[in-house]
């Protein structure tokens, strides 16, 4: 359900502009009142930008729409004149006594939505972000009427029924893990059954749920759709504790693999936790290979069966499941990580073609191509290189400035290994406070990726657990090179 729209900056698409996001976000699962802020939002912004940014000069604004189980995220980007909003704010008092409303505009985008932001890319022009958080009822809230089925009966030979779930399952799915991990779940959209519905329903993810007898609900399994590839996290995973040590995991994984290689999906992972090494052994059971460690990925947790709160930033291990034989383009390996990259993709059956690079070619005479995720919340952001050019440097640190007021835990980015200019890229970033995460297979239109990450929150390594040779190997490298940053930067 994402979108993109690229449009002509005339007042005359305004219209039509806001009249798509009215429909987009209907479709997406938003009520009218919802659907009626986010339009007005994006009317104001793109009215601002037409009238002040290109002040009636010809040019052009990209709007993308994009859709995550908890959020929904509006970007409009447009290279008009440059400015300071800190300098053009809205006063009530002067509109009121004086009729100048300037900065209105932003103020009114700010009521509309959850959350604004304006990102200042220099050359690469300028980004408004509205942010809408899916709201509805929290699990708790729901069964304040009910009473939980802990008395039922338990029947030795249970039979269970496995069927692929639809919007109607989502309350029993927010049940059972409830029910398995009170609230002490990582992923908390799982307590709200409708961002459950809207999921299944708009085909962001697809999974099994299993049913005992009188269609009481026992498991569940799914997968979460990659936004820019066709693979797939195995993200979500629950048995109802009076169901567990009956094989319907497994059961239920093999379903998912199956219907994975229906859809075409070229693969499959899961981002195993490094609180203990429960998830990573399930993973490794069923054949997938550590490929990525990466570092404070959600914020700190209490774990049910854990004594005690977690005493710093989730990590988890990146585990990878091939679903095809085909690796069609070959890869370059940065000197740097030749070793660890060359020993990561010898897990597999089948592999690329690994290039070591030797000399640095020259980069092409074109500009960088970037994208920005901002993970709300998580307090991180993802960037993604989709083509290196000869900005590249000049344009990160135009990202980096851009974001730097949000104070996020981390950043992470993602190199395509299929470009031989990896190795400088690698080189700069590690001079930028980057170190290693790992390899990230197909994760972006189909190519494998390089992950480098900045981490802006103290780590104790001791507290992460790895299991595989590999992704021990990653944690010892990874430690090293942190270890080396902080030192570096402790001297100066």
């Amino acid at each position: 359900m994402e979108a993109h729209l690229y449009l002509e900056a005339r007042l005359g698409m305004i219209g039509a502009s806001t009249d798509f996001t009215y429909k987009w976000c209907v479709n997406i699962g938003l009520d009218s009142d919802e659907a009626t802020r986010m339009s007005l939002a994006v009317d104001e912004i793109l009215t601002d930008v037409i009238l002040h940014a290109y002040n009636r000069k010809s040019g052009y604004i990209e709007m993308w729409f994009q859709y995550s189980i908890s959020e929904i995220e509006i970007i409009i980007q447009e290279f008009g004149e440059p400015f300071d909003p800190d300098r053009h704010s809205f006063s009530k008092e002067i509109a009121i006594n004086e009729g100048n409303f300037e900065g209105a505009g932003h103020e009114i985008a700010r009521k509309m939505t959850d959350q604004f932001l304006f990102l200042n890319r220099g050359r690469d022009g300028k980004e408004f972000r509205l942010v809408h958080y899916l709201d509805s009822s929290h699990i708790k809230e729901i069964l304040r009427a009910e009473q939980m089925e802990s008395s039922e009966e338990i029947i030795p030979d249970e039979q269970y029924t496995f069927t692929t779930v639809t919007g109607d399952d989502a309350e029993d799915i927010s049940k059972l893990i409830y029910q398995s991990y009170d609230y002490t779940y990582t992923k908390e959209d799982l307590y709200f059954p409708k961002r459950i519905e809207l999921a299944i329903r708009n085909e962001y993810k697809f999974g099994v749920i299993a049913r005992a007898s009188k269609n009481r609900p026992a498991g569940y399994f799914a997968v979460i759709r990659n936004s820019d590839s066709m693979i797939g996290e195995i993200g979500e995973a629950v048995v109802s504790p009076r169901d567990r040590k009956k094989g319907l995991m497994k059961m239920m994984l093999n379903k998912l693999i199956d219907m994975s290689r229906q859809r075409g999906l070229l693969g499959l992972y899961g981002m195993a936790l490094t609180v203990h090494t429960i998830s990573q052994k399930v993973n490794a059971a069923f054949g997938y290979s550590s490929t990525a460690l990466i570092i404070a990925k959600s914020p700190k947790s209490v774990y049910k069966g854990l004594s005690e709160n977690y005493p710093q930033s989730i990590s988890v291990v990146l585990d990878f499941l091939p679903l095809t034989r085909i690796w069609n383009v070959p890869v370059f390996l940065p000197s740097r990580y030749q070793a660890i990259l060359s020993k990561i993709y010898s897990q597999f059956e089948t592999y690329p073609e690994l290039i070591s690079l030797t000399k640095e070619k020259p980069r092409e005479d074109t500009d960088t191509e970037l994208y920005l995720n901002i993970y709300y919340q998580s307090n991180s952001a993802l960037i993604t290189v989709r083509r290196f050019g000869r900005t590249f440097e000049n344009s990160m640190l135009r990202v980096f400035k851009s974001i730097e007021d949000l104070k996020l835990s981390s950043v992470y980015i993602d190199l395509p290994l299929t470009s031989p200019w990896i190795g400088s890229a690698v080189e700069w970033l590690k001079g930028e406070g980057f170190i290693l995460a790992g390899l990230m297979p197909f994760f972006h239109r189909e190519i494998d990726h390089l992950r480098m990450q900045n981490i802006k929150v103290s780590i104790k390594f001791d507290h992460i657990e790895t299991l595989s040779e590999v992704s021990g190997d990653l944690k010892e490298l990874i430690k090293k090179e942190y270890h080396a940053l902080h030192a570096e930067q402790t001297s100066t």
